[in-house]
């Protein structure tokens, strides 16, 4: 019985995975054609498109069960509303969309300062949301450069550029970004699992070595992809900017497919042996102690 759950758990979580980044390869194209009747700029309409995607990641996987729906819808609805009032204002294409990452950023910041107020240990970071801001800066500050459809959708590229050098940043700490992220898979829900995670963590040099690994991969991932993006995105003209904008979204599915048959073909088996040894050690350990006692 519970190997058909977990089984079930799994497919759903796989599902959701694939739904999750369906939609971020989608979304802006999708927002992008459903605008055109409306006569908006192709910079305004991609960077509609590309606000949305925001407030979704945001909110967090969708995969994991515990998306922010409030914080998402609230984050698309203000920076819509602020980026559509101040164009229609008469502010111009560049200084809306800046108005409308200025507002993503101010959200992202005072939910953070929120969690850091209610929470007693201040120590900890949210480093999603450190991600989250660091792109939204280098999204206001490469908006203020150019209004160019391109331009405008060649800025996601920044984005992803940002997301793989923090995760690069973090494979050597104590808390790789995967280690963090993967905990929950590995532990399938009991607390005892999760405990064990940090054990092995803490004893095995392979242990830590395979999350590294696979945070590293994930990284190198996103900078190709980042470069990939720019190159199939100027190979159109801007006219073309619904094309490109599906067309580019191609070489992240490839490197992404790549980096998920390696990790779980040779690294993630290994570190799941791993944890398990942990375990029966530490379950033999226990019946000994009983037996003893």
């Amino acid at each position: 019985m519970n190997g058909t759950i977990g089984k079930r758990e799994k497919a759903r979580w796989l599902a959701l995975r694939v739904a999750n980044t369906a939609i971020d390869l989608l979304l802006p194209t999708v927002v992008f054609a459903l605008l055109a009747p409306t006569g908006l700029p192709a910079a305004i309409r991609l960077s509609l498109g590309g606000t949305l995607l925001g407030a979704k990641a945001i909110g967090g996987g969708m995969q994991t069960g515990q998306f922010r729906w409030r914080l998402a819808t609230v984050t698309a609805v203000a920076s819509t509303a602020v980026l559509i009032g101040c164009y229609l204002g008469g502010l111009g294409d560049t200084a809306s969309m800046v108005a409308g990452a200025v507002v993503v950023g101010l959200i992202v910041l005072g939910e953070l300062l929120r969690n850091r107020l209610r929470q007693s240990d201040t120590r900890r970071i949210d480093r999603f949301a450190v991600l989250v801001v660091a792109e939204v800066a280098v999204g206001v500050v490469v908006t203020s450069i150019s209004g160019d459809a391109r331009f405008v959708l060649a800025r996601s590229s920044l984005y992803i550029a940002v997301a793989g050098i923090l995760m690069l940043a973090t494979t050597w700490t104590d808390h790789p970004l995967m280690r963090d992220a993967l905990k929950p898979v590995a532990a399938k829900g009991d607390p005892l699992r999760a405990e064990g995670f940090d054990r092995t963590w803490l004893k095995s040099a392979r242990f830590r070595a395979s999350y590294r690994f696979i945070t590293a991969t994930l990284g190198l991932a996103l900078l190709a992809d980042a470069v990939l993006r720019v190159v199939v995105i100027y190979s159109y003209s801007p006219d073309e900017a619904g094309k490109s904008s599906l067309l580019s979204g191609l070489p992240l599915i490839g490197l992404v497919g790549l980096w998920l048959v390696v990790n779980r073909t040779f690294v993630v088996p290994r570190a799941r042996r791993l944890l398990d040894l942990e375990m029966a050690e530490s379950q033999r350990i226990t019946v000994c102690e009983l037996s003893a006692g």
